[in-house]
């Protein structure tokens, strides 16, 4: 059974690396294979990896289809269908997923084939909406498209497993129309509908997002900040309907009716107590699952949670590792991509941690010191993979989780379900009780806080890549049982983890990297053992920015803790809204800017045409603003820096426009004349002159732009100037980050963006 089930997921595997999905052709072809496969002997293992993979292919086409036309983005399109999730409410939008029922251009009403759920935002002002609700909206819907750089967050990926085909926001409030009221057929939808309602009337102040998370697994409401102290704890597996409390309240369930049942002869005669007890075991999972609306990671603790309650039933005594391997292929055949979750890796090896803990202990221990020890246990096991997902582990995390666990499991989760249920009875009762949970949670967060606030609480690293296979095999070795063989190898194989860094330059290399931040800039310029920032990207909304989703993990990514010097150009919001985030997460050594008065940070200081210095054999130089920059626009205010390398030279222009172009065409020719320029203003039409192009001669045009931005950067007159003149460029928008290395001995090479060079299946092409 173990090695079917991992034949299996190897099958699922292969798939996901793939750029396109085989047609279906392809598909047909391979299944005449696999009937070879069946009729051979001792075949199964390659039998069932084939199925892994076509299973694969069948979800992946099905998920997929269909996809937005690229025509239909950005147009009016009339959609009519039902709010399908609980609205997230934020500080000026709400945002919702929904089922769409049919669609229609808005110019001529013909239909048109659009996926059947997209995710939709509402700006501005909006009536209070509800799951359930049947609307017609006027909407704008983009494919999915996220930001391409090492560590950012794939949220192509995320919207592929959630089966969310496009994401838009509704365009027309006047014409948007409520055809009924909520009118929920599901009984899972109305009880989430039902709970959230009564939840958003009791006052559980900042506690009310995590009440939410633990009974209905709805965790966008959980503040970022709280977000980081359940990371850097290692307790966010704790803040949602996880596996541990499916497991924890269908295992209660399980020896309540056991308990009960067996005290009546008569009952047992009728039925055994025991599968009674598995039957009630497998409802209390599948209910606790449905309440958060049947998401990834409780399918797959639902999925765990009856194969066990299953082999109860029909009394098969089967070894744990088979339970296991069962647990797995019908979690695969569920939904083969959750693959694509680092919970599914991190949930599965933890119980097999877990089991081989148990397994190996010769001597009995009593509860708490066996608790100790597989808190220890999970924490060494998962240490690989947590940085290779996370670029971090908790080293704080077997304390945190040895408080957290029990508390959470006997003490928060009790009282959450109890409260939830006495709503139906007494909205009084359920209040009262809801809010003892609160309290609950408010101690936790005490304990949990203070372990954050530790010194080296959590440990950062780069991603081990070619690392993580020895560090796991290290692992395995170190946690064999006693007497085995080749254990003191484990530490020889897990060093790799812990000091190697791939990613270090060589000699005197200069490496530019322009990230993907969507309609703004960011752009880290690395030289031997130094770091240089230059902006910060845009500020989206009050929780969400460019510098804490894309700029710091790029770094903690590439192994930086520290900036040596971050520029940030002008103090709009698309170049500075991360800033915060970047000098909260990381050491930030010195901080300049065109005005240090528009910033809070005491120690910043000004660029100034002519301050200069240098990194080993690379030069850099401000050639903007002058002294009197005060009196000039703030674009025109950007800190314009020359950086020069032996082998080639960068200029970063900020947003200038055509009047500071013409002052450094008129006062430095000699000096912009450059190999790469991350072009002004991201392509507008105010700044990128043809004498500014002649003068400065790149070879390369980085234009920083978002994806279908509002205002239409890079305008096409612009990228015709440079490519008329001979410059090659580039787009993040399209390519995703843009990185050069440049080095004495190969010039200056311009790497794939990183877009095309990590394309799957699931992301929309460029």
């Amino acid at each position: 059974m173990s090695k079917i089930a991992l034949a299996f997921l190897i099958g699922v595997l292969i798939l996901t690396a793939f750029e396109e999905l085989p047609n279906w052709l392809w598909v047909f072809g391979a299944i005449s294979v696999l009937i070879v496969g069946v009729i051979i002997p001792r075949s199964m293992l390659i039998v069932a990896l084939l199925l892994g993979f076509f299973w694969a292919v069948g979800h992946a086409h099905i998920k997929l289809y269909p996809r937005l036309d690229k025509i239909y983005e950005g147009t009016d399109l009339l959609i009519s269908g039902k709010i399908s999730s609980i609205p997230t409410v934020q500080a000026r939008s709400v945002r919702f997923e929904f089922d769409v029922h049919s669609a229609n251009l808005n110019s001529d009403n013909s239909k048109v084939l659009i996926p059947k759920k997209v995710r939709l935002s509402w700006y501005g002002s909006y009536p209070e909406i509800h799951l359930g609700e049947r609307w017609n909206f006027t909407v704008r819907l983009k494919r999915p498209w996220r930001f391409a750089n090492p560590g950012s967050f794939d949220y192509e990926k995320w919207l592929f497993e959630n089966e969310i085909g496009a994401t838009g926001y509704v365009r027309n409030t006047k014409t948007a129309k409520k055809i009924n009221a909520t009118n929920i057929k599901s009984p899972t939808k109305y009880i989430r509908y039902w709970l959230n309602n009564k939840l958003q009337k009791i006052q559980l102040d900042d506690n009310e997002s995590i009440v939410k998370a633990l009974l209905l697994g709805h965790r966008s409401e959980i503040s970022s900040q709280r977000q980081k102290i359940l990371t850097g704890t290692g307790t966010s597996h704790l803040m949602a309907i996880s596996g541990l409390h499916v497991g924890l309240v269908s295992g209660l369930v399980y020896l309540l009716v056991f308990q009960v049942w067996k005290q009546s002869e008569r009952l047992c005669m009728t039925f055994a107590a025991q599968r009674v007890a598995a039957l009630s075991g497998i409802t209390a999972s599948i209910f606790y699952a449905m309440l958060a609306g049947f998401s990834i990671p409780t399918q797959r603790a639902m999925i765990m949670a009856t194969v066990v309650f299953a082999s109860i039933y029909f009394m098969k005594s089967l070894r744990v590792w088979n339970i296991l391997s069962l647990a797995l292929l019908c979690v695969l055949l569920w939904d083969p991509f959750s693959v694509l979750s680092p919970g599914f890796w991190l949930s599965f090896i933890a119980v097999a941690l877990i089991f081989l803990t148990i397994k190996a202990e010769k001597q009995p221990r009593s509860r708490w010191l066996q608790l100790v020890h597989i808190q220890l246990v999970l924490a060494l096991g998962l240490f690989p993979l947590t940085i290779y997902f996370f670029q971090q582990a908790a080293l704080v995390s077997p304390i945190a989780n040895l408080f957290a666990v029990p508390w959470v499991s006997f003490v928060t989760v009790p009282l959450v379900i109890m409260g939830s249920g006495l709503l139906v009875i007494s909205d009084h009762l359920g209040a009262l009780v809801l809010g003892l949970a609160s309290h609950s949670i408010t101690i936790l967060w005490i304990v949990l806080k203070f372990l954050y606030n530790l010194p080296y609480a959590t440990w950062q690293h780069s991603s081990p890549d070619w690392a993580l296979i020895p560090a796991v095999i290290g692992v395995a070795l170190l946690l064999l049982p006693k007497g085995w063989p080749s254990k003191s190898l484990s530490l020889v194989l897990f060093s790799p983890l812990v000091f190697a860094n791939s990613y270090t330059l060589k000699g005197d290399d200069m490496r530019l990297s322009v990230l993907d931040v969507g309609q703004g800039l960011a752009a880290v310029i690395e030289i031997k053992d130094r770091v240089l920032v230059y902006d910060t990207g845009p500020a989206y909304s009050d929780s969400f920015n460019a510098g804490e989703s894309v700029v710091v993990p790029y770094l903690r990514e590439r192994g930086i803790n520290k900036i040596d010097m971050l520029i940030v150009s002008h103090s709009d919001k698309d170049h500075a809204g991360g800033l915060d985030a970047v000098m909260k997460n990381l050491q930030v050594d010195r901080l300049v800017t065109s005005n240090p008065k528009d910033f809070k940070y005491p120690g910043t200081s000004p660029c100034r045409q002519g301050i200069s210095w240098a990194w080993e054999d690379v030069e850099f130089q401000f050639l903007h603003p002058t002294s009197e920059g005060h009196k000039i626009s703030r674009n025109n205010r950007s800190c314009v820096l020359l950086i020069r390398h032996p082998a080639g030279s960068v200029l970063m222009t900020g947003d200038i426009e055509r009047q500071i172009e013409r002052k450094l065409v008129e006062n430095q020719p000699d000096i912009i004349d450059t190999d790469v320029l991350v072009v002004p203003h991201h392509g507008s039409n105010s700044s990128s002159t043809k004498k500014f192009i002649h003068t400065t001669s790149p070879k390369f045009a980085v234009i920083a732009a978002g994806y279908r931005n509002p205002y239409g950067f890079p305008k096409e007159n612009v990228v015709l100037r440079y490519e008329k003149f001979g410059t090659k460029v580039i787009n993040t928008a399209s390519q995703g980050m843009v990185s050069f290395l440049i080095s004495n001995e190969q010039g200056i090479r311009l790497n794939q963006g990183f877009r095309s060079a990590h394309r799957k299946f699931w992301h929309s092409r460029v």
